[in-house]
């Protein structure tokens, strides 16, 4: 049967309704976990520690994209965890992720080392901070993945609840001992994520070892490299704004930003992360099963939540902005509230394009997204300069926002473009032909079977009401 035909239709049940919620369970804990390291960061160490540690979680999100790029995201759309090696793909995926975890720890230490030398503690201390764990956080979120791709995210569940067990642990003891510095905080997170790292090896029977590491970025990279390409530039236009903002305004406008923006992102974040982590696998399953439609089924599904979600926690921001961020953050943080009204807009806008993105992830037409997210970089840039030397904290959030919307529109311009060449290329398939042929010939044998004498003792010529489908 053709792909849009009606056998292509998929419903969220069963299985994948499982999938789902528990998926969103455990992006429930994750963000929580987030959200809760930057909320106290902000009531131990004030504006200028919570900008210091913006910086350091802005890198971390940089690293950890990067990894999804040429290790996970691969592993989801080519299904390597859907064959008889799943085993030794996991392997090889833990030695790349310790290959490139090291590598990003050494820069990170050198550059906030740099950082110091030049006079920059606040912002050097924070990177300094995050350096000895990230093995560990990556380590963390893979299998995190691996457990979303192997369709048993109870594991991914598990995982991340050992996790923020050990962190709410240690940053008990670092209220009871009275430590106010960044290096604590991040120290506690850091530390949940390494006994959390460790457990996966035993959760997915993992023996550690590097052998293979090398070997598998390379085997992945015709598929990765426009993948990585694109996701540190869409990177850049969502993150950069940020430590652009704090090198023009200073690290306390910098914790302002994190604390307006964390805010409203915090929860939204939890559907749209679950929805991505979710459906890149479901997505690639269903485009490979039923095509194009069944594919976007699933991103419909993904983007609806995530729009519902945005549009909730956007209308309580907007009414109750500073109740809000005095309740989370304290008061020091009330004069950033129109920021994040600000920044409740851009989420909602920024959720409708969560689909379409997902759909062309999972046809592996990413490079012309790179060329999107690449002047969606270019723009922020820009923007980020203007405004924020024009307007200040509510500025840079203003930037955000430009960024958001002709982003999107421009997103949804090129999936227009990318399903017809998706369908085009669909139609010209051998199955495609296949079923082209079947339906011709069940049509021929249906105009034999009206020319047959029964029809034709009616008295009614054949011809008159039936054409042949030749």
């Amino acid at each position: 049967m053709s792909a849009t035909g009606s056998g292509a239709r998929w419903r969220l049940r069963g299985g994948a309704a499982t999938r789902a919620t528990t998926t969103l369970a455990d992006q429930c804990v994750a963000s929580a976990s987030n959200f809760a390291v930057g909320i106290v960061v902000a009531r131990i160490s004030g504006p200028t520690g919570l900008g210091a540690f913006a910086l350091a979680y802005a890198v971390w999100i940089l690293l950890t994209t990067i990894h999804h790029s040429l290790i996970t995201a691969p592993m989801a759309i080519m299904g390597d965890l859907r064959g008889d090696q799943s085993e030794e793909f996991i392997r090889r995926g833990f030695a790349a992720d310790v290959t490139l975890g090291v590598m990003a720890a050494c820069i990170i230490a050198a550059a906030g080392t740099a950082l110091l030398v030049v006079g920059q503690r606040t912002f050097g201390v924070g990177l300094l901070s995050v350096a000895p764990w990230v093995l560990a956080l990556d380590l963390q979120d893979y299998w995190r993945q691996i457990g979303f791709m192997q369709g048993n995210p109870r594991k991914s569940l598990m995982n991340d609840l050992l996790f923020n067990a050990v962190q709410a642990l240690a940053f008990g003891v670092v209220f009871l001992a009275g430590l106010h510095s960044v290096f604590a905080v991040v120290s506690a997170w850091g530390l949940g994520a390494a006994i959390a790292a460790v457990y996966g090896l035993r959760q997915f029977s993992v023996h550690p070892s590097l052998r293979g590491g090398t070997a598998f970025l390379w085997s992945r990279w015709p598929t990765s490299r426009w993948m990585v390409s694109e996701r540190v530039t869409a990177w850049g236009g969502s993150q950069l704004y940020l430590i652009l903002a704090g090198v023009l305004l200073g690290p306390a406008a910098l914790g302002g930003l994190k604390a307006a923006q964390g805010m409203v992102v915090g929860p939204t974040t939890v559907v749209v992360n679950a929805g991505g982590s979710f459906g890149l696998p479901e997505a690639s399953r269903q485009l490979a099963e039923r095509g194009w439609t069944g594919m976007a089924r699933v991103s419909r599904l993904v983007t609806g939540a995530g729009v519902l979600v945005a549009t909730a926690v956007g209308i309580v921001v907007l009414v109750a902005a500073p109740t809000l961020i005095r309740l989370l953050y304290g008061p020091k943080f009330v004069v950033y509230a129109p920021s994040a009204r600000v920044f409740a807009v851009s989420i909602v806008i920024l959720a409708f394009g969560v689909g379409p993105i997902l759909n062309m992830t999972a046809t592996r037409r990413v490079r012309p997204l790179f060329m999107v997210q690449l002047g969606t970089l270019a723009l922020s840039v820009a923007a980020v300069c203007v405004l924020a030397t024009l307007f200040g904290v509510t500025g840079a959030a203003m930037a955000n926002l430009l960024t958001c919307a002709i982003t999107v529109a421009a997103i949804y311009v090129l999936q227009s473009s990318i399903r017809r060449s998706v369908e085009e290329t669909s139609r010209r398939s051998p199955g495609h032909l296949l079923d082209a042929v079947r339906q011709r010939i069940m049509r021929n044998i249906r105009f034999v079977l009206v020319l047959s004498p029964a029809d034709s003792s009616a008295g009614r010529p054949p011809s008159e009401s039936h054409e042949p489908y030749l």
